[in-house]
């Protein structure tokens, strides 16, 4: 519902009078919700008892809706009479004579003494003129490295269609998953260059039926019109969402379309092309579109990847990446903002960290939208285009769980089925990227009749799952309403917040008991080195810079507390028979502070500074150096820990077969570039017993992101104030984001290698930058620090072995060092750091080899 632009004034005497007690309700309310219930001539008796209801009950939106809800759906003909009131009142051909007699009038005429915000911004909005509706330049050129996940790039790449082969797209933009606009690709030599504009397909196809979207029906949000009688409605209407060709059949109906155009070469190949029938998904659009009509803010179906040929008129299209809702949308609404309402009400307001890549597309010209983009096109004329949806190597993982995204749809599910059959059966490189399935690494033949995940639209689930968490918090003493326990949506955990209180509930997956062990242990050892107050420090004199939230309980969930179900594995004689899951569980403390990753929607680009790192960095460096001798480390945790890079290695070149996130020349030298052993990548035996001496920390957090660091941000009060020489005033610097809590320690290590933080830090904190020196020499600092503290507690070298506190193999083992931590990105257990790497840092898939690539991210440990 279009919402007032005007608060409208309580105490206006006419309108009280004209609307009597329906003067309560806003005039978009009336009109839009209450009137398009209203019958014809009960609405044409209310335009005769005031003037208020007169020219409500005549608006032209009332009147269409009418139209839509009542016509005959049999009609093959829509007949516009220049408002859908005299349309409805004349629907068909027969009725040419009677309208003879009435005006085409575009829009009843105002009346007099009337006054309404919404009706003049609708009248308004009804003959907009988008011609000159430009984006503002864009800003400065940034590195790419520049650019963090939670802003823009500056704009989207123009390229030449001779000058951009094959592979160079896949490194620059298929691969990376970057926007393109492609020119001077020959689309002026297609037949549908002189065929498609709007008075040759009247003349060619006038008679023809294409399906017209109608965004305001919900009786008839689509349906067939000839082209004649739509180029006479585009002409004719003053409609502020006008009706818009978008016709995936028009090859079907009129087979010689199909031919009178080209697929770019960049997009020959289609995944779905491979299944036949009604089994293959519409995939291809025309696109006849009159100015103000447009595409609202979506994510293209499926996970596909689209291209858009324009062929007349000018589109402006507005994009953001996947991981960045646009403002004012909200994906789960029913409710859609038009692109014209975006423009005109959002856009205006938005800072300038927040506004999206634009760009205005030409004839001839085609866009690139990546998979899992966010995007948005407004018309700003009269168009034509082409535009086709497909699947490839690079989005192959988003279409499988798209497809797989709703177990009950057994139509995409079937579809997904003849996919992995027909791709397998031409590529079996693909294979591992086919076949892997994220319930392969449940627990095998676990066996469970109430709700294994939390499911939070299932009643059933919800009320599961919050009794289970209120039974274990009764067992920590702690007392609450089933109703005061919320869920709360975190990865594959069933987790909930009661007040002060956080209950996570670990995975049945195979992580899942691996990261209850860790996040127990984490938490002990810190309650053992910290356990009244921050202000204590470890032996080597670091204070602690992070709190960790205080493990309140843990244990494991079960039916009978007096009989608790075995876990797989821990049944007699460590088999896999016995696979019940118990469900371990953890209490912590609930911390209200934001989080990194919320923080930064409100600071300026890039300020994430040395201040913040160095608080972040000598935080880790307290966990690195905790003191061991006093706690009992559990077996399994140490077991955890010791197999845990080993285990990462050997699963590496299969899971990135199975991510498909860099690109395929460099996928095709992961093996020969991967250590052959893990000792390769850390060794943490002394150097006196032949080793390398890599440096152990004593607890790894393990996963380093802004989701898990949180703290506050000043208000603008608090800013620090700075002297402006130009201007000779004092202003207020830009806020800085204050880590003060790290959480999660579901991925901690012991004992294991602290460059797995660093490497953290450096990809999904700074997003892989490396145009700070300051920044870098944080980093730096703290990695001498740690030689210091390690050489410091060795008997085995001699002083002279060290310069400025920096042991001598720290120059000679700089390269490597770059390689152990390019090796730590690529053995990640996850796919979260490679894919937050490519988006960060897209320039990677322009590289030729990964020792290119890792001189190019982490070059910087020689280098400074």
């Amino acid at each position: 519902m279009t919402l007032d632009p005007i608060a409208m004034e309580p105490n206006d005497p006419a309108r009280s009078v004209s609307l009597g007690s329906l003067n309560v309700f806003p005039d978009s309310l009336l009109i839009e919700c209450i009137l398009t219930l209203v019958g014809s001539k009960d609405l044409l008796s209310l335009a005769l008892t005031s003037r208020y209801l007169n020219a409500f009950a005549r608006n032209d939106y009332v009147w269409k809706r009418l139209f839509f809800d009542y016509r005959d759906r049999n009609s093959t003909r829509i007949v516009f009479r220049g408002s859908w009131f005299l349309t409805y009142l004349f629907p068909t051909p027969e009725h040419d004579e009677a309208c003879s007699n009435y005006p085409l009038v575009k829009h009843p005429l105002p009346v007099q003494g009337v006054t309404s915000p919404y009706l003049s911004q609708q009248w308004h909005r009804g003959r907009l003129y988008l011609g000159h509706f430009y984006p503002p330049p864009p800003l400065p050129p940034v590195d790419p490295a520049l650019v963090d996940h939670h802003s823009s790039p500056s704009s989207i790449a123009l390229e030449n269609y001779d000058d951009l082969d094959l592979e160079t797209f896949d490194r620059r933009y298929r691969y990376p998953n970057r926007p393109l606009m492609i020119q001077n690709s020959g689309v002026e030599q297609w037949p549908a260059w002189d065929q498609w504009t709007l008075d040759a397909l009247a003349a060619k196809y006038g008679d023809t039926l294409f399906r017209v979207s109608n965004i305001e029906s919900e009786k008839e949000p689509s349906f067939s019109m000839t082209f004649q009688d739509f180029l006479h409605y585009i002409r004719y209407n003053s409609d502020t969402d006008p009706l818009y060709l978008f016709d995936p059949y028009f090859a079907d109906t009129v087979p010689e379309m199909d031919t009178a155009y080209k697929l770019p070469k960049y997009f020959e190949f289609d995944f779905f092309s491979l299944l036949e029938g009604e089994t293959r998904p519409p995939y291809r659009w025309l696109l006849v579109g009159p100015q103000r009509t447009g595409a609202p803010w979506h994510i293209d179906p499926s996970g596909t990847s689209a291209w858009n040929t324009l062929l007349s008129g000018h589109k402006r299209w507005a994009l953001y990446p996947p991981h960045m809702i646009p403002p004012g949308h909200d994906p789960m609404s029913s409710e859609r903002m038009t692109s014209v309402s975006w423009y005109l009400d959002v856009y205006p307001h938005l800072p300038p960290e927040s506004l999206p890549l634009e760009i205005i597309q030409n004839p001839g010209q085609t866009i690139y939208v990546p998979s899992g983009w966010w995007h948005m096109v407004i018309n700003m004329d009269d168009t034509v285009a082409v535009t086709h949806n497909f699947s490839d190597e690079a989005n192959l993982l988003h279409v499988k769980r798209s497809l797989l995204s709703d177990p009950n749809d057994k139509t995409q599910l079937k579809r997904w089925e003849l996919l992995e059959k027909e791709i397998g059966s031409r590529r079996p490189d693909l294979i591992p990227a086919l076949t892997f399935r994220p319930d392969e690494l449940l627990i095998p033949g676990l066996v469970d009749k109430e709700p294994l995940l939390l499911d939070v639209d299932s009643a059933v689930s919800l009320s599961t799952w919050r009794g289970r968490a209120q039974d274990v918090l009764q067992r920590a003493g702690i007392v609450v309403d089933v109703n005061d326990v919320n869920p709360v949506i975190a990865g594959r955990n069933a987790c909930f917040l009661v007040e002060d209180v956080f209950v996570k509930f670990f995975t049945p997956y195979k992580d899942g008991l691996p990261s209850y062990f860790s996040e127990v242990a984490a938490n002990q050892l810190l309650m053992d080195n910290n356990p009244s107050s921050l202000g204590k420090r470890n032996r080597e004199g670091i204070s602690p810079t992070l709190s960790s939230p205080r493990m309140l309980g843990h244990g494991y969930f079960s039916k009978s507390s007096e009989s608790p179900w075995p876990i797989a594995g821990e049944g007699e004689g460590g088999g896999e028979a016995v696979v019940q899951w118990r469900r371990p569980y953890i209490i912590i403390e609930a911390v209200s502070d934001m989080s990194l990753s919320e923080g930064l929607d409100y600071l300026p680009k890039q300020q994430v500074d040395e201040t913040f790192l160095v608080s972040l960095m000598d935080g880790l460096q307290y966990y690195h150096t905790l003191k061991l001798e006093n706690h009992t480390l559990s077996p399994k945790i140490l077991s955890i820990s010791q197999q845990a890079i080993p285990n990462r290695l050997e699963s590496a070149t299969l899971n990135h077969a199975r991510w498909r996130l860099f690109p395929k020349h460099l996928l095709d030298q992961l093996a020969d570039y991967l250590p052959t052993s893990a000792s390769d990548l850390f060794s943490p035996q002394e150097v006196s017993e032949g080793g390398r001496g890599d440096i152990v920390a004593s607890l790894v957090h393990g996963d380093v992101n802004p989701s898990n660091i949180l703290g506050t941000l000043p208000l603008a009060s608090d800013s620090s104030q700075i002297f402006s020489w130009d201007s000779g005033a004092i202003k207020s610097s830009p806020p800085t984001f204050k880590p003060i809590t790290i959480i999660d320690f579901g991925d901690a290590l012991v004992q294991s290698d602290p460059l797995i933080d660093y490497v953290s830090v450096f990809v999904t904190i700074l997003n892989g930058r490396r145009d700070s020196p300051e920044i870098l020499e944080v980093l730096l600092k703290s990695w001498r620090q740690c030689q210091v503290l390690r050489k410091a507690r060795s008997t085995h070298l001699q002083p002279q072995q060290q310069t400025d506190g920096v042991s001598t193999d720290v120059a000679t083992r700089a390269i490597s060092l770059a390689r152990r931590c390019m090796w730590h990105v690529l053995v990640w257990p996850s796919e979260g750091l490679a894919l937050h790497l490519t988006h960060c840092v897209p320039e990677i898939g322009e590289l030729d080899t990964w020792e290119e690539v890792e001189q190019a991210l982490f070059g910087w440990w020689s280098s400074l």
